[in-house]
């Protein structure tokens, strides 16, 4: 079956991108990690205290961030580029998901993992469920009522971006506080 195909080359991507993120460690792993401490710091210490206009762009910058791969992907499911565009997602998405996890554990060792869990809480739920949705609709050529599976599923990709925007810093925050 197909979709058992881009989750193995999700899976391979998730693997090469931990072994480049060790590989490659040395070339990048002062910068990023005075980067994510200094982020945690702000998250910790600053992000609650944001106002609506800066609250409005942070929704804004996201929604343009995750709805576009999602748009792109209904476009171009009507075009022969769908499958090498959906290979591509599956790549990119398991590859950066692999490196920054590969990173996580070498700055953080036993506070990566809940610290993963605090930067992907609750949104990354909601857009795993929607992309999967999506290209399993895609790939197996679903001829259902697509306005109405596009038009939900937009509704929860928007879910995850309010989520992502509204609920994960108070809960990154929590955690951070917790265990920093």
């Amino acid at each position: 079956m197909i979709w058992k195909k881009y989750s193995i080359l999700t899976a391979i991507c998730i693997f090469a991108g931990i072994m480049s993120g060790y590989l490659f460690a040395d070339s990048y792993f002062d910068e990023l990690k005075n980067v994510t401490d200094d982020f945690i710091d702000y998250v910790i210490n600053r992000f609650l205290y944001i106002g609506n206009e800066e609250q409005i762009f942070l929704v804004t910058r996201i929604m343009i961030k995750r709805m576009g791969g999602y748009v792109l992907l209904w476009l171009f499911s009507l075009t022969p580029v769908c499958v090498p565009y959906t290979i591509w997602l599956c790549a990119k998405n398991g590859f950066l998901f692999g490196a920054f996890s590969a990173f996580m554990f070498m700055a953080y060792e036993k506070k990566a993992f809940i610290y993963l869990i605090a930067w992907y809480f609750p949104q990354y739920i909601i857009y795993i469920i929607v992309y999967l949705v999506t290209i399993l609709y895609i790939i197996k050529n679903l001829q259902m009522n697509t306005k109405a599976v596009i038009i939900t599923l937009s509704i929860l990709l928007f879910a995850g971006c309010i989520l992502e925007a509204y609920v994960n810093p108070i809960f990154m925050s929590t955690i951070f506080q917790l265990y920093s």
